[in-house]
């Protein structure tokens, strides 16, 4: 999720941007967002017009990119568990549900941390033969590259300052998808906020728009509606200023929650917001207890699953936008660590069938998978995966990329970084687990 707001004489990013994209893949992969989260990919240009970003060609979908399809046949490791060797190909960071398929995205993992200008790849999986497809490389400011139709692209200006501080300002433009080279365009800037650990925009897409939300943005915390046909902005509602929350999107709207690493306004970081598409403003839902914040949110439909607190021990189930309490269960303890925040992967995947999750083992490198009933709070460990990564740390301190389709978890293992540059190590592998019952 990704910028610039002039081009650049040169396609090498200024210090500070490289910083920026150094901790953007860091916090992607190893999640120690707790005290902070970037969640931005920087792109530049290379003296195009104001609009244009990057240069060359659009994305290119052919077989046989170097490193990107080498992923060979999937193969069945335990009962109900099958398991795609990426550690081959280009060991993508990030896997998403666009569109009814199951997408894997990011950026080519080389010895050293890629450039403003970077390359970013994608590919469809096969939810029945984890067979890649509609392999894709384009620029990582490209929408198609995520199969959206607009992305926000974020850029430090280092040479504009935020306020009187000192502090570099950040702005957001608009990516959409255009026919023709180089297959997008970006608009102008619709958000600005400061260079500050807590000051980092989120989003999510539902309703067939692009929600953005910021705390620290100029003009005060704000949500802004983006249309994702047009790019346009449709919407600015003023919002309470919780930096680094989690979001979500269903039927009923977009939802904004304390993670437990925010901050901001004690006053409203303890409860749970809504709004209604085409509403002017957000209603607080409900509260949480003693202030505390979410640990996870999952939204579908009419229902939010969630647990209150750092350390939870109840989920909630709540449903319509009112957000009626629906019912109470009881968390299991192995389940009490599981973590979701801004700038980490998902925490908990899944609907009223069950959620999933991994957690890894206390000791080693062992990852255990939960299918978890929200409703009831049973929940059964599916598996144990023993991806070889090269110490325990690699994946104790990691969160989860997955998705849940067709009553089962697509989990991707990402390499993990470490030392110099954040060199590459590890092992890369997409999973599908289903229970059999």
């Amino acid at each position: 999720m990704r910028l610039h707001e002039r081009p650049l004489t040169s396609d090498k990013p200024p210090p500070d941007v490289e910083i920026l994209i150094r901790e953007a893949r860091r916090l992607r992969r190893r999640r120690w967002a707790i005290g902070m989260a970037v969640v931005a990919l920087a792109v530049t240009g290379s003296g195009l017009g104001v609009g244009f970003s990057g240069s060359g060609s659009g994305g290119q979908h052919r077989r046989g990119l170097p490193g990107h399809g080498e992923a060979g046949k999937a193969i069945v490791i335990s009962s109900g568990v099958t398991m795609l060797d990426l550690s081959k190909s280009d060991k993508y960071g990030d896997i998403a549900l666009a569109g009814g398929r199951i997408v894997l995205y990011g950026p080519a993992i080389r010895a050293q941390y890629p450039s403003a200008s970077a390359r970013c790849n994608s590919a469809e999986v096969d939810p029945t033969t984890l067979a890649l497809s509609h392999l894709m490389t384009s620029s990582c400011a490209n929408p198609a590259i995520e199969d959206q139709h607009v992305l926000p692209v974020v850029t430090v200006e280092p040479d504009v300052a935020f306020g009187t501080g000192g502090v570099a300002t950040v702005t957001v433009r608009i990516s959409r998808v255009v026919a023709g080279p180089p297959g997008y365009l970006l608009g102008p800037v619709v958000m600005s906020f400061p260079q500050e650990s807590d000051g980092w925009p989120t989003w999510t897409y539902g309703g067939g728009d692009l929600w953005l939300f910021d705390a620290l943005a100029k003009g005060g915390s704000q949500l802004v509606r983006i249309s994702c046909s047009t790019g346009a902005v449709l919407q600015r509602i003023a919002m309470p200023a919780i930096s680094r929350p989690i979001v979500a999107f269903d039927d009923d709207g977009f939802w904004l929650a304390p993670a437990a690493n925010s901050g901001g306004d004690s006053g409203a970081s303890n409860g749970v917001y809504h709004v209604t598409p085409g509403s002017a403003a957000a209603t607080r839902a409900f509260s949480l207890p003693s202030g505390e914040p979410v640990s996870w949110l999952v939204a579908i439909g009419h229902s939010l699953w969630l647990a209150p607190g750092p350390r939870p021990s109840a989920i909630w189930h709540r449903t319509g936008a009112s957000a009626t309490l629906a019912g109470r269960a009881q968390l299991p303890a192995s389940l009490a660590d599981v973590l979701m925040v801004q700038g980490s992967g998902s925490a908990m995947v899944g609907g009223p069938s069950g959620l999933w999750t991994a957690v890894p083992k206390a000791a080693g490198t062992g990852q255990r998978v939960f299918l978890l009933l929200p409703d009831s709070g049973s929940a059964t460990e599916v598996a144990l995966l023993k991806p070889a990564y090269a110490a325990p740390d690699d994946l104790r301190y990691g969160k989860i990329e997955a998705v849940s389709y067709r009553r089962s978890m697509y989990l991707l293992d990402p390499p993990a970084e470490s030392g110099p540059g954040y060199r590459s190590e590890g092992f890369s592998a997409l999973y599908r687990i289903t229970l059999i019952s």
